[in-house]
């Protein structure tokens, strides 16, 4: 799913405009700064080949589950096409048969995200950390109070001294909220 340049460009500036008080309240103001990580993807080799790597192992277990109805499809019509030819016994075993195929079908429908979380935890999550150290590496030096992932809207950084939630909940417990 591509987003609009326009769309992210003004999602980053909503957040910025929501989160300028944060800066005015640290002891200095930071600047608020953002990355696309949709452009890394397309820019960097890198996590453009684990992209793909992903989309791959993806558009494989698509074609499993499409394997995997299909063999179901057929052993329903030769069961159905065998009905009154089978006896009792071999129809049950044939329905029996069946089910059991259709139990791993489903079990197999289940497991598949977590096997497509594993493969995005192989594949994409070094890129992703790999760009947060950066991040914050450079919002440590270059003194940024916050930087904003532009096309997911994460935090890839934060600088403590933008921080409130020490202060919010010390209004909360105070029951100063206003």
């Amino acid at each position: 799913m591509e987003r609009n340049p326009i769309s992210r460009a003004a999602a980053a500036v909503c957040l910025a405009c929501l989160l300028a008080p944060l800066g005015a309240a640290a002891k200095e103001a930071k600047p608020l700064a953002v990355v696309d990580s949709e452009r890394i993807v397309q820019e960097y080799g890198a996590a453009r080949d684990a992209q793909a790597q992903y989309q791959k192992f993806l558009q494989g277990l698509e074609q499993d589950i499409s394997d995997r109805e299909k063999d179901l499809q057929r052993a329903a019509e030769q069961i159905e096409s065998q009905r009154m030819l089978l006896g009792e016994d071999a129809l049950r075993a044939k329905m029996q048969e069946f089910e059991s195929q259709k139990a791993d079908y489903y079990q197999f429908r289940q497991g598949l995200e977590g096997r497509a979380e594993s493969e995005y935890k192989a594949k994409i999550q070094p890129i992703i950390d790999q760009v947060k150290l950066i991040a914050e590496r450079i919002g440590k030096e270059q003194g940024y109070g916050i930087i904003v992932d532009a096309a997911s809207l994460t935090t890839l950084y934060i600088d403590a001294e933008v921080d409130l939630t020490d202060e919010v909940l010390s209004a909360l417990v105070s029951g100063t909220e206003k």
